[in-house]
């Protein structure tokens, strides 16, 4: 290329040359020579974040969004791309964050549709519904808005609102087997098992390996009364996703009603764990050469914190007998070892 930049300007234009050619890296050293000459380009900041998260590097892209909002506190763009960027890590910062935006401007793009869609995704529903109602009086033809509209209005137990929003989203896209599916699940909170069935009929006929769509399926067959074919859809579903605490869940709650307590308390155990209420640890004394002392592995599961998971175990072993210092050392030559264990290294 032709010699050097001489402004941050400047800088900032080849960088946006590089980018357009995919040269991500020499893009990224542009735009951080740009930045360096003139902090107080907020295009720059919003250029940076983005080629890094290009490179996959999402964490050294938020701490320059991070960064920006500090720098350009009332640029109302770096507000809103953090908050994008945040979103799906951590949806209640994501909302201050187009809170913030809607505060400097509030016609900024797309600020209202976000902030709903991320209040939904941090459980702050009834201030969802609000958000994602006026979003979708401004772009009615945006049907996943009526989608998270319906999801944030069923968590409310609105069912009909969601009903309605669903039906609006699927006037819009048709053949969408989420929609479907969140239509199914409005016409359950409603009893309506069997129009409900039909339409996740549908949802399976465009998507049969979606274990969401088998988990809906077995409520659905349970509101039918139908309970054999309702725990072969959840079974289906953990197939598909056996990591799905909410599926879990269903299934413990079904083989409840159905009599059979200890299978339904080892999946309750399960959904738990995978939930990260409850973790299971491994135990066990190690001597000086690093090795585990026969017969002193323990397994557990528990909501308790490490630090009191090892006192407990060291604080049992004293009870039988051992001797266990300030330090923790157990008969003067041994050590405890704490570990986490995954749910698949338990038996379920």
């Amino acid at each position: 290329m032709s010699q050097e930049p001489m402004d941050a300007n400047a800088w900032l234009k080849r960088a946006g040359e590089e980018d357009e050619q995919d040269r991500t890296e020499a893009a990224l050293s542009a735009v951080e020579e740009a930045l360096r000459l003139n902090p107080t380009l907020a295009e720059a900041w919003r250029l940076k974040a983005s080629l890094l998260l290009d490179l996959d590097q999402t964490q050294e892209a938020l701490q320059t969004l991070e960064q920006a909002t500090s720098t350009l506190p009332q640029d109302p763009g770096c507000w809103f791309e953090r908050g994008a960027a945040l979103v799906e890590e951590d949806p209640a910062t994501a909302a201050e964050c187009f809170a913030r935006v809607q505060e400097l401007d509030p016609d900024f793009p797309r600020v209202t549709a976000n902030l709903g869609i991320a209040l939904l995704k941090a459980g702050r529903s009834e201030e969802a519904v609000r958000a994602l109602e006026t979003a979708v009086t401004r772009t009615p033809e945006e049907a996943h808005l009526w989608n998270h509209l319906g999801e944030a209005a069923l968590a409310l137990h609105r069912c009909r609102q969601a009903l309605d929003s669903f039906d609006r989203a699927l006037a819009l896209t048709p053949d969408d087997y989420v929609l479907l599916g969140n239509r199914a699940l409005a016409l359950c909170h409603l009893s309506r098992p069997e129009p409900a069935l039909s339409c996740l009929d549908r949802a399976l006929a465009l998507a049969p390996q979606e274990a969401r769509l088998w988990a809906i399926r077995g409520l659905l067959l349970e509101q039918a009364m139908r309970p054999d074919e309702a725990l072969d859809a959840f079974d289906r579903s953990l197939e598909l996703d056996p990591r799905d605490p909410d599926t879990w869940s269903h299934k413990a709650q079904h083989l409840l009603g159905r009599g059979r307590t200890e299978e339904a308390v080892r999946c309750r155990r399960q959904a738990l764990m995978l939930s990260g209420h409850l973790k299971a640890w491994g135990l066990c004394l190690l001597d000086q050469a690093n090795s585990p002392v026969p017969g002193s592995e323990l397994r557990c599961e528990t909501d308790l914190p490490p630090e009191a998971i090892a006192h407990r175990y060291l604080a049992d072993l004293a009870g039988q007998g051992h001797q266990v210092d300030q330090s923790g050392l157990v008969d003067g030559r041994f050590r405890a070892a704490l570990w986490e264990l995954s749910p698949e290294e338990l038996p379920t």
